[in-house]
């Protein structure tokens, strides 16, 4: 199915066409309204239309600057030019802006719906030929390495993803790395005059370095890069011979006879050198330990910057080995805590299930490590009422006017005395700023939807379009629809032909009342497209409507 704008200044013209022609049965899902050219590119930019029927006269945006706008910024889009004039030089012009169909006015329902139809038959053939997919794959294609990197930045940071769906991420973005397959971590950071350089610089340099790496490795060594959170280039290193056939070790024996490691930290080496005499700067590099991809990745990388902060520090120009030291600390820092997704983004999000887990996770890694550490207590404590805090300051708020002063009083540091009390005052500092933010939210559609049904009822029978309700609201002309539907249940549009049948059933009680005055007092200015629109709503015209109360009035 697809989904169809009508653009004409005419309301009546743009409502007759929209709500009494049988458009679903040529395939038009949905009809979108537009009274005005930049009413239409609202429309545009928030939804997906492809079929535009547009008038060419209108006020403002004018219909040929509409479908030129339409054609550079939504080439797919079919569209069918209507007028009033049949005028050569707007003919002309439609055929220069890839007008699908030019039409003169007055048309008739049966040639607007042939139209539409045929261009619904062309779109159909087009989504089924393969000229999309292969646009997409190549977008996909340049837009690759980013991608490549993203996974790889994720992994690093420790965000969960399970094996069905890494495998699936690893497969569709071509990174050939098997599960459990051995891996090292090899971290460069960019010193001395690349730490001057602008972004854009810094950026090409960065770009240089990554294909010194991949063409100086590639003969023993895979890379897959990225650039994590500290401004460091990040390479996942797996051998190049692990998996070759028998063929491909004899005719590469160089690989099995010198030790990985020690080639590992030759081409480091030379990489190191490279970017001094080439890019005329220094780098450091860690290398880790190996491990088993994908769960040491996270724990290696922490190796590595580890080794960074304790053997490199202001140093440059290093090339280390990572040991296994983080492992032999006495006390290790909590890790739930600060993963992705970080509680204080879960917050500004809305997703209140998942901050409750987030809040669960650090509750049992606490229990199980450090149940009897103030420190740790203390640092979770601090770090999750910073949250909390900075997410009422966002909305406006002070703390304590969402979870009460009870809650919110740090003095004496109660909910870090003991693990039971830290649970008991997030958990139930958590539900209070979930009440507060949904009695907000629901206070401010409520208020939202009475001042929408108050213009509305004033101005019933003047202009009451989407257009002029969003304006009046100081709101997108979507969000006015959405809000509508959301808290009444019921469509804008039907909400206003209903107020104006309901109206109209009352004035044609009156009999001293012409059918043509009652259509002029609700805003019809034709009496004929008011009779339709009261047939379709009644099921009986108004003259029958009448006749039925006459009948009602007799018995």
């Amino acid at each position: 199915m697809f989904q169809l704008l009508i653009v004409d200044d005419e309301a009546s013209v743009v409502d007759s066409l929209a709500d009494t022609l049988p458009w679903h049965e040529i395939g038009i899902s949905t009809v979108f309204k537009a009274y005005s050219g930049s009413e239409a590119l609202e429309l545009l930019k928030t939804n997906t239309i492809d079929i535009m029927m547009t008038d060419i006269r209108m006020p403002g945006l004018n219909g040929l600057e509409l479908l030129a706008l339409v054609r550079r910024e939504w080439k797919r889009i079919k569209c069918i030019l209507l007028s009033g004039h049949a005028e050569f030089s707007y003919a002309q012009q439609a055929i220069q802006h890839d007008a699908h169909e030019y039409l003169l006015k007055p048309i008739s329902d049966g040639e607007v719906l042939d139209k539409v139809g045929n261009l619904v038959g062309i779109l159909q053939r087009e989504r089924d030929e393969s000229r999309h997919y292969e646009r997409v794959e190549k977008a996909f294609q340049e837009h690759l390495p980013k991608l490549q990197g993203d996974l790889l930045a994720d992994l690093l940071q420790g965000v969960k993803i399970s094996p069905e769906r890494l495998g699936q991420k690893l497969e569709s973005l071509k990174i050939a790395i098997p599960a459990e397959g051995r891996f090292a971590l090899m971290l460069f950071r960019l010193e001395d005059r690349f730490a001057e350089l602008d972004f854009y610089s810094l950026s090409l340099m960065e770009y240089a370095v990554v294909n010194m790496a991949e063409e100086l490795f590639e003969d023993d060594f895979r890379l897959w890069s990225c650039k994590d959170l500290h401004g460091y280039l990040v390479f996942l290193v797996t051998i190049a011979g692990e998996g070759d056939t028998q063929q491909d070790r004899q005719e590469h024996p160089d690989r099995a006879a010198e030790p990985v490691e020690s080639r590992l930290q030759s081409m480091a080496s030379q990489l190191q050198l490279s970017v001094d005499r080439f890019l005329k700067g220094s780098v450091s590099v860690l290398i880790s330990r190996w491990g088993s991809f994908p769960l040491d990745i996270k724990r290696l990388y922490e190796d590595i910057l580890l080794s960074m902060r304790k053997q490199v520090g202001n140093q440059s120009g290093l090339l280390i080995y990572a040991s296994d030291e983080l492992e032999q600390l006495p006390v290790h820092a909590l890790q739930r805590l600060y993963e992705p997704p970080m509680l204080v983004h879960l917050l500004e999000s809305g997703d209140w299930e998942k901050t409750h887990d987030k809040l669960t996770g650090i509750w049992s890694e606490l229990g199980a490590k450090w149940a009897d550490s103030q420190e740790h207590l203390l640092e979770a404590f601090f770090s999750i009422y910073a949250s909390f805090s900075s997410f009422a300051h966002k909305n406006g708020r002070q703390l304590t006017d969402m979870i009460g002063p009870h809650l919110s009083d740090v003095t004496g540091l109660t909910p870090s005395r003991s693990l039971e009390a830290l649970q008991q005052w997030m958990f139930q500092s958590l539900e209070l700023l979930q009440q507060c933010m949904e009695n907000e939210t629901r206070n401010d559609r409520e208020n939202t939807v009475r001042r929408i049904k108050l213009f509305v009822q004033k101005h019933l029978v003047e202009d009451v379009s989407l257009q002029a309700i969003a304006d009046y609201m100081y709101m997108h002309p979507v969000h006015v629809s959405r809000i509508f539907k959301l808290e009444t249940g019921e469509n804008l549009s039907d909400f206003v032909l209903r107020l104006k049948m309901e109206q109209a059933a009352f004035l044609l009680a009156d009999p001293s009342l012409k059918n043509y005055e009652v259509a002029l007092q609700l805003g019809y200015q034709n009496p004929n497209y008011f009779i339709k629109v009261f047939k379709k709503y009644y099921s009986l015209t108004p003259q029958e409507f009448r006749q039925k109360l006459e009948a009602v009035e007799e018995q």
